[in-house]
């Protein structure tokens, strides 16, 4: 019976021993003896403990329990930790925009108007103008106008960015950005074999599937998966971590949105930009939706009635109007510009309809369920014009998927000189091109027309033509700087790249460098 009671009493000298270190805790200069009982020192004594073996026994105890309680806090944060980095990014509810973002304040805003700029062959620095002329890098000054070589590389040189008084160029060698030092020495700067862009403090890097970003020291910010990428995506443009972009003559945006516990990991959503309004219900054969038809408005009005004057292109109308009603105005878009101002612009493609108000009547009913193109035809009326148009970027930032967005035009170009390429803008002018092929003496070649387009007035005019291009219109380049524009191409139907230089309103053109890649800054003389 000793012996169980002595058994028995263990449980009870912990709970003791439990209680004497929450008074301990209460006050550091406490002394055993002043709480621990008669009885409870008994106790105690029956195993053998003195009073420095109690103690003993008592920090045994705690930093047991401290370990313990340092694993259990260790666990919690590995466990959130885990959650944060790998589970919860997983999830789609974890990802705002920008403006509901708790660190929206970090979150690029670029308030400048501006988008990212891309390597280009010719560049506007502070003191004079950065060109490149196949694998190497030019410089003319603004005062002096001498042309002189800055480096070279072994392969051509695509393009170079100049900001403030830090020069950087594409390799192709080793697909690296490179920066040019106050040695007038390449540095690599960047290693990626994506198209580089330039904004405010930032680089990006898209490429193909993965999108980067780099601060002016080299050093990686963030990287994303994009995933809408495809072969066939054309002229992108960055703004605000934004990507825009043309894909089958559509114009293409993904919208990022942050996750809440980093706002560098970013997750996607791509919408298509709607710049086409429809009028009738469609058809089965037709390519929009019922819900996407609106009533007629006034820029339909405006349309519809210069059609029936035939004011659109000068067309001649070839069919009676009085038998057709509009049915929609399909806009599409192409070549879409860097951003100027808060807008991009684009060279448009606008193709308007009619339907036969008596459609159904002159299709049979076998007909009309198997239609045919050659059926559609006869019951429709289509005419189309180039215009070009700008879209404002706050409205592109707020686009859901397929939902209409307005569209200005700015002028519809009245060019019968070949086909309209290139959208340049500057200074409140919107540069743009035609390349009109012609013969001569049996052989093939290329006139470029440069116009420009006064934004304020929307008035175009054609400022400067030059004859004699090689018939490559896939080498024929124009760029503008503060002053001038640099024409690339090959002249007189050789094979050798010549740079020309003419002023911005089209006077003093100058050939800069020959087919032979000298510098010889002589008149151009036109070939005629």
């Amino acid at each position: 019976m000793e012996s169980r009671n002595k058994f028995m009493t263990v449980p009870t000298e912990i709970r003791e021993l439990e209680k004497i270190e929450m008074v301990r805790r209460n006050d550091k200069n406490y002394k055993l003896d002043h709480v621990v009982t008669k009885t409870q020192k008994t106790i105690l004594s029956s195993f053998g403990l003195d009073e420095y073996s109690i103690n003993k026994k008592m920090e045994d105890y705690m930093e047991i329990k401290r370990i313990k309680g340092l694993f259990i806090v260790l666990s919690v944060m590995a466990l959130i930790i885990i959650l944060i980095c790998f589970i919860l990014p997983r999830f789609d509810f974890m990802y705002v925009s920008a403006d509901k973002h708790w660190q929206k304040e970090k979150i690029a805003d670029n308030d400048t108007g501006e988008s990212g700029k891309g390597f280009k062959k010719v560049v506007q620095g502070e003191d004079g103008t950065y060109f490149v002329y196949k694998n190497k890098l030019m410089y003319m000054g603004n005062e002096d106008m001498q042309v002189r070589e800055i480096c070279s590389l072994s392969r051509e040189i695509p393009g170079v960015f100049v900001r403030d008084n830090d020069i950087f160029l594409h390799n192709y060698n080793d697909y690296s950005t490179y920066k040019i030092n106050s040695s007038g020495m390449l540095e690599k700067f960047i290693s990626n074999q994506g198209d580089i862009y330039f904004e405010g403090d930032y680089i990006y890097a898209l490429n193909g599937v993965v999108f980067e970003k780099y601060d002016f020291k080299g050093r990686r910010i963030f990287k994303n998966d994009f995933i809408y990428y495809n072969s066939f995506v054309m002229n992108y443009t960055i703004f605000d971590d934004y990507i825009f972009y043309e894909y089958d003559h559509k114009a293409n945006i993904t919208v990022p949105n942050y996750y809440l516990f980093d706002e560098n990991k970013i997750k996607y959503t791509k919408y298509e930009l709607n710049f086409s309004k429809y009028y009738l219900e469609p058809e089965e054969w037709d390519s929009y939706l019922e819900g996407e038809v609106i009533p007629y408005d006034s820029y339909a009005k405006e349309i519809d009635k210069k059609v029936r004057k035939g004011e659109i292109n000068e067309n001649i109308v070839e069919k009676d109007l009085d038998d057709y009603e509009l049915q929609s105005i399909e806009l599409s878009g192409r070549n879409f510009s860097e951003i100027s101002d808060g807008y991009i612009y684009f060279l448009g493609r606008q193709k308007i309809t009619y339907r036969d108000k008596n459609y159904k009547s002159k299709l049979e009913q076998d007909m009309y369920e198997n239609i045919k193109n050659e059926d559609i035809d006869k019951i429709k009326y289509e005419i189309e014009e180039y215009p070009i148009c700008r879209v404002k970027v706050e409205d592109i930032k707020k686009i859901s998927d397929r939902d209409f967005i307005n569209c200005e035009t700015i002028d519809v170009p009245s060019v019968s000189k070949g086909y309209i390429d290139d959208i340049i803008v500057r200074d409140g002018k919107v540069y743009f091109t035609s390349i009109e092929d012609y013969i001569k003496d049996d052989k093939e070649y290329n006139s470029l027309h440069i116009y420009f387009i006064d934004t304020e007035t929307n008035l175009s005019k054609e400022f400067y033509t030059m004859k004699g291009l090689f018939a490559d219109k896939q080498r024929i380049e124009t760029f503008v700087t503060d002053k001038y524009i640099f024409i690339y191409g090959c002249i007189d139907n050789s094979d050798n790249l010549c740079i020309s230089r003419v002023n911005q309103d089209g006077s003093n053109p100058i050939l800069v460098i020959d087919g032979n890649g000298d510098v010889v800054m002589k008149p151009l003389e036109a070939v005629e």
